[in-house]
């Protein structure tokens, strides 16, 4: 899969539930039957991130980073 489609299915997943862990985003991904590797996976993830359209937060309970999507 292409990056292009990868981040456009990572940005859907976090659409319907905001809030996921890499690895909960990562699982829902396998879910669905999309075929990526690792670093593709962290590759469109960074890059959504920088691009402005998922917001990453800690959480500190969890002690790892959530991600949101960002509208607009």
């Amino acid at each position: 899969m292409k990056k292009e489609e990868l981040k456009e299915v990572i940005l859907s997943i976090l659409k319907e539930r905001n809030g996921l862990t890499s690895t909960e985003i990562r699982d829902m991904l396998i879910d669905k039957g999309v075929e990526f590797t690792m670093i593709e996976f962290r590759e469109a993830l960074a890059d959504l991130v920088r691009e402005g359209k998922v917001k990453k937060l800690p959480n500190y309970e969890k002690k790892k980073f959530l991600f949101y999507y960002e509208k607009g």
